[in-house]
Order: C-alpha cells, then structure tokens, then sequence
C-alpha cells in the first residue's frame, strides 16, 4: 500500500539517501586533503630542483615582470600552473612551499571531481553511487596519487583534467546540447596548458564522444564541431605559439625520447608491457617518483581490479545490453589512453607521465567492490569487504608515510644537503644574521636563487669556492651555513662555534655544517693586528705564506684576508702584484672580492673576508726573493684606495710579505 509504514520509511530513506552521500564524500575529501596537507614541507624532504625554478617563474609573473605563454626555460614547459602559483602567491603571499600547498589543493580536489564522473558516466548504474565513492576513496589514499600531489609539480593538473574531461564528456553527451559540449571543449583547451602529458586528451575525449554519443549523425557532427571549436578558441594562444615557434612543441618531447625512439618498434613494445605490468607488478623506480618499483596498486587493491574487470563482462540484471558496454569502454580507453605517454617516451614505467591514469585507474577496483557488494548480502561478508578496503588504505599509507622516506636515494633525490645549509642561514638571517657559503653550481641552484628572492632578513650569500665570510665580532647570533670543504676553515677561525653537521644518507659523510654563534661572540680575526690599512676602512690582515721556495711557473696560493674597520661605499676589485726591487709589476691577479658573489657594498662593520689567490710565476722567473703587493681599486676609475702601513713604501700598495723563488 502507498500509505503503509513500510512505504513510509522507504520513501524517507531514498530522499535521505543523497545527504549521506554528501556527508561521505565531504569526508572522504576532509581525508584526502589531511593525507596530501599533512607535513607537506617535510615529505618529500628536501626541495627539488623543479620546485624552485616553478617558484621563480611564478614570481616572476606575479611581480609583472615575466607573461608567458609557453615557458621556454629548459626543454620548455605549458605555462599554466606556473600561473595558478602565481595566483597563489598573490593571494597567500611568495613561499617556498606555495607549489606544494597549491598541487595538494588540486591533488584534494581530483578526489571528488572522480566521485562526479564516476556516477555521470555510469549514471544508468544501480550502484553508481558506491562505484563513485569507492573510487574516491580509492585515490585519496593511492600512494601513486598522493604522492605526486604533494610534491609540487604541474603534473598534479593532469589527472584532474583526465578524469573531470571523462565526465564533462559523459554529461554533454547525455544532455545533447551546444552548450555542454562547448563547456567541454573549454575544459579540454584549457588542459593543454598543463603538461606535455596533456597532449592525450584531445584523444580521449575525441574516443569518449565516439562511445557515448547517440543521436542522428547530423546532429553529433554538429556538437562534436562545437567542442572542437570551443577547444580551439582555448587552444589558439598556445597553438599560435607552437606555430611560430614549432621547435618548442617537439622539444620536451624530443627529449624525453630520445632513447625510445632510437630503440624503434622493439623499445615501444618493451616500454607498453612495462606500463602495463607497473599498474600491479613493478613500478617507478626512481625515488622522486615513488617508492621505488612498487606497483601503482597494492596487492588488495589490485585483487579488487581483477574482480572489477571481471564483472565488466557479467551483465546486469535489468540493464539494456549497450549501456555498461559504453561506460566500460569509456572508462577503459581513457585509462589506456593516459598510459600512452610512458610508452613513448624514455624511463618507461614513468609514473609522472602516467599520472593522468590515476583517477581512471582507481574505477576498476570500485567497480569490483561495486560488484560483490551486491552478491555478498551477509553482514559477515560485507564487513570483510570493507575490512579489506581498510587494509588497501593501511597498505598505501604505511608504504607512503612509512617506508618511503626511509628508502635509500632520497637524499640526493630531493638536494636535502643544500636545502638544510638554505633553510640553516635563512632561519640565521631571520634571527640575526645568516651566512650562506656553497660552490658555483649550487649558488646558480634555482632554490638559492628563490632564497634570495624570499629571504626576509639579514642572508649574505658567498661563493664558497674562492672565498669565505665571518664576523670578527658579533652583535646578534649568526648562523654560518658552508658545504664540508669549507667547514675545517670556518672551524679553525670560529673556536667554540656550536657545530651542526650536515650528514650525507645513506651512505655516511659529512656533506656540510651549520655553525651558531651567539651575540657578543669575538673571534680571534677581532684582535689580530692587521699589517696596513686600506682607506681608513678596511684593515689588511696578516697572509699566510708558503714554507718553502718556489720554482719558477709555479702557481702561488695563498688566502687575502680583510677586515671591515668602517663602511666602504664603493665597489672595489683586489689585486695582489709580485714585485722584484727593481721591477713594481712582475706579475700580478686581480678580480673582484667572491668572483663577484660579495662585493665590497655588501661587507658589514666587522666582518672578516678571506680571498682565496692564485698567482701564476712566469716561466722565466729569476731566482731570488720577490715582494707581495695588495690593495683595493675602483673597477670603474682604476683608482686605488690610499694605504696606511708602518714602514710604508707606497701610498696605494700594501707590502704583506716576500716568496723565495729557486
């Protein structure tokens, strides 16, 4: 009867129904944005390479100093994330960590992006509903996804835009209207500003169209010519650039593949069985992409893949005979679809490249959960299918959170050395004053170059390859942060320095050190008695010189050591002349202080600066003994600075020693 309380309660449970669903998908997002927010500057560890340069880039256009379309930096890049961080920063303020906040809010949002597309596809499906959840349940704990959507990358949009793209598809086809399908288009041209992986796309709309769309032919050619233009309209900015520029469309590409492509057919075949295998056998091997060779599904989780690829040939009671055919083949070109970039390229299994695949991949084992939930009715049964999903999700999250920090490669994978010594003399520099001492390479690093950018307070960054920096005396605490070829030098002129070693992983070395000093700290350069004077500012300290005889063509080291006595406003070069009692220039270098790393505006009241000197002697030196000479000089004028010096012989010459030539 209509009005029986059985009916009753029936018709209450159905309107109820939707709200629960909002309550389980509004959780099973609340779950995955914890697993992608939760210590996201920690793991990874470290601060990548790409990371930073992405940061800069951003930057850049969030200052109005950089509009790309295409960022041709490298092998080139699509410049849409590049934008979103720049947004970001706008909105959040510049951050090391913007890239990772901003691909863990993507990342968060791909979960119920997939529950939508998932019940717009198989919207004819009784168990639409729990396919949709359980596949966002599914990604929100897939270490494959959830690792990529904390590490800041582009790649993180991909699978937003595969997934999202398959249900816009599903829903312009049903509704069979210009609009939906132009919405559709929309979103396909603006996903072609993500990543070269993007490029699979237009393929798996064009496949998902062919399948899902009904209608007289005139008709469907009319609204597949809408999307198209929509695309297009999208797309012409970038695609005018690739026109004019068409080496930038082939040259990530070019280089991603090399190897492949040199391999022919064989190396095309051998790169798909390795994609294939990595869904559920052996994965990524590469530390910064994943726990090195695990599968992209777990054991549990691809056992629920196997019964949901099973169930697409068991036909459900009920159902029209094409319905599920359509919505699997959808579902399954798409996947395959996404696939196809590890395949062409080089490194293959490559989970970056693959990510795409992500969201799709998780539908199988929903739909094998689907699948038995509706065949298992006893409590007993169904509490071991839910157990089981646990499991997949303890699985997942002891592999992530557990054993893939622990994994061997990490440290030079993610640069933790260099991020340490940065983040060590940038929380100095915040506090008082922090010195920053690396080698050529990582001073061109783009994370250094993004510290400087982002460095709120006192950060002097040094080439520690020609010289070094230290205060003499200090009135606030400073953190000396230099790479293990600097720290013996830093150790002996800072006696009593709080030592900090940097240690290499996992293979034990010391990489580098942090050194602390406290404010009121004096080291012995404080009280050292200089020999000469340079412009009544900087004092010209003592110079070490070589035990023994040189010959001549010998290369003479030796270290210049100045201190900063009063403010020196000019930019001034050193020089250091060999000079014979009758000859004032028989050889001689000059440069300027740190190869130009820390330039004499920069040196602070104080401060000790060491030089470190190669002076080449001619080959055809006489024997006997010659005199050093040192001083300051205006790069631009050639003017010296004036010397003060007891015994002084010259007014623009400091004299700080003699070599013996045999």
């Amino acid at each position: 009867m209509a009005g029986s309380p059985n009916s009753l309660v029936s018709a209450v449970a159905h309107r109820a129904r939707p709200y629960a669903v909002v309550l389980a998908l509004a959780a099973l997002t609340a779950l995955a944005a914890g697993l992608r927010f939760w210590h996201v500057t920690q793991l990874p560890p470290g601060y990548w390479y790409d990371e930073a340069h992405k940061s800069i880039v951003a930057l850049a256009i969030s200052r109005g100093q950089r509009f790309p379309i295409y960022v041709t930096d490298f092998q080139g890049i699509e410049a849409g994330y590049f934008w979103l961080l720049a947004a970001w920063f706008r909105v959040f303020g510049p951050s090391f960590f913007g890239t990772r906040y901003l691909a863990a809010t993507i990342g968060t949002a791909t979960v119920p992006i997939t529950y939508w597309a998932v019940i717009t596809v198989y919207r004819d499906h009784a168990q639409r509903r729990l396919i949709g959840l359980a596949a966002a349940l599914w990604l929100a704990f897939l270490l494959w996804h959830l690792h990529w959507s904390r590490m800041g990358f582009e790649l993180i949009t991909v699978p937003l835009f595969s997934v999202g793209l398959l249900g816009l598809m599903a829903w312009a086809c049903r509704r069979q209207s210009a609009r939906a399908f132009a919405a559709a288009g929309v979103v396909l041209g603006l996903s072609l500003y993500t990543n070269p992986a993007a490029r699979a796309l237009p393929l798996q709309a064009l496949v998902t169209f062919g399948l899902l769309s009904s209608g007289p032919w005139r008709q469907r050619l009319r609204l597949g010519l809408v999307f198209l233009f929509a695309s297009a309209i999208v797309f012409a900015p970038l695609g005018l650039f690739f026109l004019l520029n068409p080496q930038w469309f082939v040259a990530r590409a070019a280089f991603a593949s090399a190897v492949t492509r040199a391999g022919g057919l064989p190396a095309y075949l051998d790169n798909a069985l390795k994609t294939l295998l990595s869904l559920n056998f052996v994965g990524d091997a590469m530390p910064q992409h994943n726990l090195a060779g695990r599968p992209a599904l777990d054991p549990i989780s691809s056992a629920w893949m196997l019964v949901g690829l099973a169930s697409l040939f068991v036909r459900r009671p009920g159902a029209a005979p094409a319905a599920p055919w359509r919505a699997h083949a959808a579902v399954l070109a798409a996947l395959l679809i996404n696939l196809v970039p590890s395949v062409l390229s080089d490194g293959a299994p490559e989970f970056g490249r693959t990510l795409g695949a992500a969201p799709l991949l998780v539908i199988l084992p929903a739909l094998g959960v689907a699948f038995a939930a509706a065949r298992w009715r006893s409590s007993t049964a169904r509490a071991l299918l839910a157990l089981s999903v646990v499991a997949a999700a303890g699985w997942n999250l002891y592999d992530y959170f557990y054993r893939y920090p622990r994994q061997p490669g990490l440290f030079d994978a993610f640069e933790v050395g260099q991020w340490t010594l940065i983040q060590g003399a940038l929380q100095g520099s915040r506090a008082g004053a922090g010195y920053l001492m690396l080698d050529l390479p990582s001073l061109n690093h783009p994370t250094t170059q993004l510290a400087r950018q982002l460095a709120g307070g006192d950060l002097r960054v040094l080439n520690g390859q020609l010289c070094l920096a230290y205060p003499a005396i200090t009135s606030q605490p400073v953190v000396l942060a230099a790479l293990e070829s600097r720290r013996l030098e830093l150790v002996k002129q800072l006696p009593g320095a709080q030592v900090q070693f940097v240690l290499h992983e996992p293979t034990v070395y010391p990489y580098g050190a942090l050194l602390a000093l406290p404010a009121g700290y004096a080291a012995p350069a404080a009280t050292e008695t200089s020999v000469a004077t340079l412009g009544g500012a900087i004092d010209v300290l003592p110079v070490a010189l070589p035990p023994a005889a040189l010959a001549a063509g010998d290369d003479l080291h030796l270290t210049l050591r100045w201190r900063v006595a009063a403010p020196l406003n000019g930019r001034y070069n050193y020089f250091l002349h060999l000079v014979a009692g009758n000859q004032p220039l028989v050889a001689g270098v000059d440069g300027e202080p740190c190869g130009g790393w820390y330039p004499t505006p920069g040196w602070h009241l104080g401060e000790v600066i060491e030089q470190d000197v190669d002076l080449k002697l001619p080959a055809s030196l006489a024997p006997g003994q010659y005199q050093l000479a040192t001083g300051l000089y205006d790069w631009q004028t050639g003017a010296r600075l004036p010397v003060s010096q007891p015994n002084q012989r010259e007014t623009d010459r400091a004299f700080v020693g003699a070599v013996e030539v045999k």
